[in-house]
């Protein structure tokens, strides 16, 4: 009984961890977007896209948002995309 407990116990620390680690990825690509945001089109723009990142959480997403800081000219450009990302995922 205890093995089967201890076994148990074992892989729900593993699972735990390992959403801990991907949570801490996903919270420090999310602040890598934000800055390079700021960079690019201004800190008021970074403050909203950071509010949008809040509803993402797949690392897929991430990567294409970066993608999007590179490719859009301006911030009516980029805020509009991560929006509708947000909203599809939500939904």
């Amino acid at each position: 009984m205890t093995t089967v407990l201890e076994a148990r116990w074992d892989q729900w620390e593993a699972e735990v961890l390992k959403k801990g680690i991907e949570q801490g990825r996903v919270e420090q690509g999310a602040r890598l977007l934000a800055r390079q945001a700021a960079l690019k089109f201004g800190t008021a723009t970074a403050k909203r896209l950071a509010a949008l990142l809040e509803g993402l959480s797949a690392g897929e997403d991430l990567d294409r948002i970066g993608d999007w800081i590179i490719e859009c000219a301006a911030e009516d450009e980029l805020l509009p995309r991560v929006a509708a990302m947000r909203e599809a995922s939500a939904g």
